[in-house]
């Protein structure tokens, strides 16, 4: 898709950000970029889920820098076909999406449904206020209307608040790795509680199974494919399943590091258990 290039941008926009970075001590220019940066990629995460129409026709420019404290003009550019009054609306909601995002953090709440990408290009935006001892930064909206400019604050935080916030994340980020699977193939799983019914691919099935190198403790069994779980139950049908093992390819889905349930991602063998004594 075709770009608006910055210099029609900045001669149709209607509305635009004011970035206002107070700070003590000098900025680190990969930090400074990182801000944009973040604030760049949660736009284009803002036009994903709420104007998909516009994704990939719309940047966040940069228009103007301005001495004294850092004081920076964001501009999107928005298509000729979204016109003027929704230029506004689309400034003024992520704008909202942006101060929600950041006074959660700072509150200690978790961003739902997050990624770790997306945490990061909260991290991005927040990293170089909070490694400053002192400082502040503010975010506003700019509109022309027909009574002349209007300003309206979105968000301002401290340093200090900054790095509660970052704190945060990171302890966000550190969940989502420790809910993370990793795969074991060939592994060798048996049942101690098998089900019949058919529960589909992605859905608990209330069945547990035992992997005995990653637990002892019998898990929870969600298969990942239809042929696997066809082929299994198959086999609940024509002998005692207490007495067959699976050697089978496994997700093993993780929470703070322990496993807590089996996906079955593919079967490859049926094998006849020796008889214990």
């Amino acid at each position: 898709m075709t770009n608006i290039g910055y210099s029609n941008a900045v001669g149709e926009f209607k509305a635009y950000l004011t970035l206002t970075l107070d700070l003590q001590e000098p900025i680190e220019v990969e930090a400074f970029a990182k801000i944009f940066a973040g604030l760049g990629s949660m736009f284009d995460d803002y036009l994903k889920q709420d104007h998909p129409e516009m994704r990939g026709t719309s940047n966040l420019y940069i228009r103007e820098v301005r001495g004294g404290s850092i004081i920076a003009d964001l501009v999107p550019s928005i298509p000729d076909m979204i016109g003027l009054m929704d230029n506004v609306l689309i400034v003024g909601g992520f704008a909202s999406l942006f101060s929600k995002r950041v006074r959660g953090f700072i509150m200690g709440s978790w961003m739902e449904k997050a990624s770790k990408s997306q945490l990061s290009h909260v991290t991005d935006t927040l990293t170089a206020v909070a490694a400053d001892p002192n400082g502040r930064a503010t975010l506003e909206t700019v509109s022309y209307r027909e009574n002349g400019e209007e300003r309206e604050l979105v968000v301002h935080f401290t340093s200090q608040e900054a790095r509660v916030a970052v704190q945060t994340i990171e302890d966000q980020k550190r969940s989502l790795d420790a809910k993370e699977g990793y795969d074991e193939p060939l592994a060798l799983l048996t049942f101690e509680r098998p089900g019949k019914s058919v529960a589909g691919v992605g859905k608990r099935t209330g069945e547990r199974a035992v992997v005995e190198k990653i637990s002892i403790k019998p898990l929870p069994v969600i298969y990942a494919s239809d042929m696997a779980e066809r082929e299994i139950k198959n086999a609940f049908q024509s002998k005692n399943v207490f007495k067959r093992g699976f050697v089978v390819d496994v997700n093993v889905e993780r929470k703070n590091g322990k496993p807590i349930a089996y996906r079955i991602m593919n079967l490859h063998q049926i094998i006849d258990l020796p008889d214990q004594d």
